[in-house]
């Protein structure tokens, strides 16, 4: 029975890396990657095994991904380290059945958590937890769209009205000025009617309330007389 206290550490780093790898996994998702690359760059780069040339630029080339993968190479090698010392320990002791009883504990042990972390139920349990986790972190919180829409200096999202001053009144979308002064039309309001992503075709007519992306000076010297 004492020499099972030799196996309880390799039980733990086991099982601390395969939920640091699927707290990667989810995390590398919400960088943009689908479920499966991720979870083999999270495993990849936890287990030291490298990546191609193409799947290394995706990786580094976003900062987020990168830092999420420097944290599981050191982790990975922490946990590499703690297992092989364990081993020697135990191997060092000269009695080859507590060994081969440890290694056959450990083995049932990764059995059961394998089968754990594959069943669907717990999968999704796991992944709402750590993804909303996730989001109250600075790197992975998301940020409304209008936020995102004004990035770019001087553009924005303006709602205006058309009336008969309007030089676009009466005209379609692609008869209009709109695009040479980069100003895209998200939205037409008109009346009780409301027209997403109109056409080329869509012609504006008086009274219409026309939602639009763009710059915003340009906006304004369009429609504000």
């Amino acid at each position: 029975m004492s020499n099972l206290i030799y196996a309880i550490p390799v039980i733990l780093v086991i099982a601390i890396s395969v939920f640091i790898v699927k707290i990667a996994t989810v995390a590398l998702k919400m960088t943009g990657l689908d479920e499966k690359r991720a979870y083999f760059q999270a495993l990849s780069a936890f287990t030291g095994t490298g990546f191609t040339t193409r799947d290394s630029e995706l990786m580094l080339d976003d900062d987020i991904r990168r830092k999420i993968i420097i944290v599981l190479m050191i982790l990975g090698n922490a946990g590499l380290v703690t297992v092989i010392t364990t081993l020697v320990i135990s191997f060092g002791r000269g009695n080859l059945m507590p060994v081969l009883s440890n290694a056959g504990i450990v083995l049932v042990l990764i059995f059961i958590l394998f089968k754990l972390l594959n069943h669907k139920g717990i999968t999704k349990y796991l992944n709402d937890r750590i993804e909303s986790r996730l989001e109250k972190r600075a790197p992975f919180q998301k940020r409304p769209v209008e936020e995102v829409l004004r990035i770019a200096k001087n553009y924005g999202i303006a709602e205006v009205n058309i009336t008969n001053t309007c030089q676009e009144l009466n005209k379609t979308l692609s008869e209009s000025t709109f695009r040479e002064n980069d100003i895209l039309i998200l939205a037409i309001e008109r009346k009780d009617e409301v027209i997403p992503t109109p056409k080329a075709t869509d012609r504006i007519l008086l009274d219409d309330t026309l939602i639009c992306y763009g710059k915003l000076p340009n906006i304004e010297k369009i429609f504000i007389k």
